[in-house]
Parts: C-alpha cells; sequence; structure tokens
C-alpha cells in the first residue's frame, strides 16, 4: 500500500548532494508506522520494541531495529505531510471497499457548534436575546444615521479624518443571531402547542363533562316543575284537629286583665287557667285593647 502513495513531499525534505549520515528510506518509515498504528501501537518505545519482538516489524525494517528517538523526530519532523498521507490511505481503504467513507468521524477533537451548551437556550434566554440584539442593532444604526449626518453637513474639519463606520460586519451578525432566536422562539410556542390527539382527548372529556351538567340540570328543572305543579293544584291536606271539651287547666292566651304594677295603669295580655269541668271547647275571640 505505501507504494501507492505520493511520498514526494517527504523524499524533497532529505539532502541530495551525498553529505551527512544515511538516514533510513521515507518509505519504510512510513510503513513501519502505519502498520504499527493499525495494530494499536502508538508510542514510539512500543514501536522501538516492536521492531525486535514482532515479525511484521521485522520484515519492513529488513531486521533492524529502529531507534524510538528517530521513529519521534520522523513523526515531529513530516507531521504535514503524514497527515496528508493518512487521507490518502483512507481513499485507497475507500476504493477497495474496505470502508464506508459515508460516515468519517474525527474523536477527540474539541470543535465549535451551533449545538453547544451555550447555544441552547429556553424560553426566556430567547427572549432576552431578541431585546439585547434589537437594542444594539437600532443603537448601531442610530451611530450610522448620526456619522452620515456628519459627513453630510459638514461639521467634521476634513471628512478623510473621520474614523471609519466598520460597525457593518457586527451588524450583519446581530441580524442573523436575531433572525435565529426568533426562528427558535417560533419554534418553542409551536412545540408547547398542544398534538391533534391531545386536542381531540380533551374536546372528549369536554363532552363528556357537559353531558352530565346538562343531564343532571334536566333532572332538577323535572324536580322543581313537579313542585311547582302540585302547589298549583290546591293546598295540602291538613291534619284533623281534635275536637270536645279541653280538659280542666287548659290555657288560654287571649283573656287580659288590668295591671296592677307599674307606676301608671295599663293593659297586658294574660293566660288564665280554666278550672272546672264546665269548661268551654274553646277560647274566647281576643277581645280589643282599650284606648
Amino acid at each position: 500500500m505505501v507504494e501507492e502513495l505520493d511520498l514526494s513531499a517527504l523524499e524533497d525534505s532529505y539532502r541530495a548532494d551525498g553529505q551527512g549520515g544515511a538516514g533510513y528510506p521515507p518509505a519504510v518509515l512510513v510503513a513501519l508506522l502505519v502498520y504499527c498504528y493499525s495494530k494499536g501501537i502508538r508510542s514510539s518505545r512500543s514501536i522501538e520494541r516492536a521492531c525486535w519482538d514482532d515479525l511484521g516489524c521485522r520484515i519492513i525494517t529488513a531486521n533492524r531495529a529502529v531507534d524510538h528517538s528517530t521513529i519521534a523526530r520522523f513523526v515531529q519532523r513530516h507531521r504535514d505531510a503524514l497527515t496528508q498521507l493518512f487521507v490518502q490511505v483512507l481513499a485507497l481503504c475507500g476504493n477497495r471497499e474496505l470502508v464506508d467513507l459515508s460516515a468519517v468521524a474525527v474523536d477527540g477533537s474539541p470543535m465549535d457548534a451551533n449545538a453547544s451548551r451555550d447555544s441552547n437556550k429556553q424560553l426566556h434566554s430567547l427572549e432576552a436575546v431578541i431585546a439585547r440584539c434589537e437594542d444594539e442593532i437600532s443603537a448601531l444604526m442610530d451611530n450610522a444615521r448620526d456619522h452620515a449626518r456628519r459627513v453630510e453637513t459638514g461639521d467634521t474639519v476634513d471628512p478623510d479624518d473621520e474614523p471609519p463606520c466598520d460597525d457593518w460586519p457586527r451588524l450583519s451578525r446581530l441580524s442573523d443571531l436575531l433572525a435565529r432566536a426568533r426562528t427558535a422562539r417560533d419554534r418553542l410556542y409551536q412545540r408547547a402547542l398542544p398534538s391533534a390527539n391531545e386536542i381531540r382527548i380533551k374536546v372528549e372529556a369536554a363532552e363528556r363533562i357537559v353531558a352530565r351538567a346538562e343531564k343532571q340540570l334536566a333532572a332538577e328543572t323535572a324536580a322543581h316543575q313537579e313542585k311547582v305543579t302540585k302547589h298549583r293544584a290546591g293546598p295540602r291536606p291538613t291534619r284533623p284537629r281534635a275536637t270536645g271539651p279541653p280538659t280542666a287547666g287548659r290555657l288560654c292566651p287571649w283573656r287580659t286583665r288590668r295591671s296592677s304594677s307599674g307606676s301608671g295603669p295599663g293593659w297586658r295580655r294574660h293566660s288564665l287557667t280554666w278550672s272546672g269541668p264546665a269548661a268551654p271547647s274553646r277560647c274566647p275571640p281576643q277581645p280589643p285593647l282599650p284606648a
């Protein structure tokens, strides 16, 4: 595989005038790195030990033990070139259908994204962002109008001395942020709305409650109408009273006598007790009080 790679970036970095000590061929070190990395051997000292113990490393290096410092200096010196080589390795694997290039992920690389913790906003945070962006945009527009008015009226000594208005990039970023915040707020409002199934369930529950209330109201109305009909039909039958002479000792509340107590004459009602067998059947009518 290494023979199919373009190693010109590595080979051009070596001297070709014959001076200096001989170094390992770049193809040998690249093959050693690729072979060890594919087996999970990443440390330069581990690669040096593999040159003694691993048969594949001994075949690649022609049975020579490469020092760990040589491997570390090679990786550090040709870092950019090796990065491009690994891209070529990935392309070769994709051409041979060894990997699926439709989904390639990079692990352990921090990057800025819209899904970061600071980008996750709640409704009150979005309202605050929208208000702040609107205020800043209004301030920038006021500054731009003031600057244009001063230039047109000639209030400045020299228009070239007036500092340039470099707020347009910031205005563009604020406008973009304002548009995205408003879109997110509208989506939150739409998400808070109940679904069609929830609306149907609530409507059915409300209809059942209304039906029970109408049934109860109809029953109460019928009972009240029945009472009104009975009242209009006539008075209720009264209990018959007992007739005959009252017994001795019955009180009559309508007999009166002159009061003998107090500072002056007066009249008061006084109940008397009938005595004897010849008591009347009922009390006499109430006499009028004297004037």
